[in-house]
């Protein structure tokens, strides 16, 4: 009986939240508003650039190991 209780209390205890007072969480001026999307813009353009220039970087390390290993490859002598 304490279970289903329990259960029925977790399950009904959200319905309280629509009771409470609803709060703007973005600003009500346009300009604020604009403000804000703008800074999100840069923000997501920041994150996609780092990421394309992660990969450059990983892409260039990988050309760069296979050279060297090529040129390792070169280096030892044949038997012939």
């Amino acid at each position: 009986m304490k279970g289903i209780l329990a259960i029925l209390g977790l399950l009904l205890s959200p319905v309280s939240l629509y009771a409470a007072e609803k709060i703007d969480l973005l600003p009500p001026s346009g300009y604020d508003r604009s403000a804000i999307y703008f800074n999100l813009l840069f923000f997501w353009i920041g994150v996609i650039v780092l990421i394309v220039l992660i990969k450059w970087k990983l892409r260039e390390i990988e050309r760069v190991q296979a050279m060297e290993a090529q040129e390792e490859g070169e280096k030892i002598p044949m038997l012939e």
